[in-house]
């Protein structure tokens, strides 16, 4: 089996309201920036970025408890939005708040 693990450390700049599925599992939207550096072939890179994330069931409390501008250890996974719509989403599982 393929690994699909993402650790960002991130600032959440917008949360959506809380939706349900029709199961009923809380789901939550929202949009994470980034901004750091990457070394790529022995070279510093700039990178400021924003990611379209998301958070379902039990950590979409923690989301939705987290203040706009806090930064964050977010982790999860990268998946399509949808079968049809390829652009990726980050699916948050955990949340590390940052000191």
């Amino acid at each position: 089996m393929a690994l699909n693990h993402f650790t960002l450390t991130a600032i959440l700049v917008s949360k959506d309201a809380i939706r349900f599925t029709p199961a009923g599992i809380p789901v939550m939207h929202c949009q994470l920036e980034h901004s750091g550096q990457a070394n790529e072939v022995g070279v510093a890179r700039k990178i400021q970025m924003s990611v379209e994330a998301i958070a379902i069931g039990p950590i979409q409390q923690d989301l939705e408890q987290m203040d706009l501008g806090t930064e964050a250890v977010f982790e999860g996974f990268l998946a399509p939005k949808a079968l049809r719509n390829q652009r990726l989403v980050f699916h948050i599982n955990h949340i590390q708040l940052k000191n």
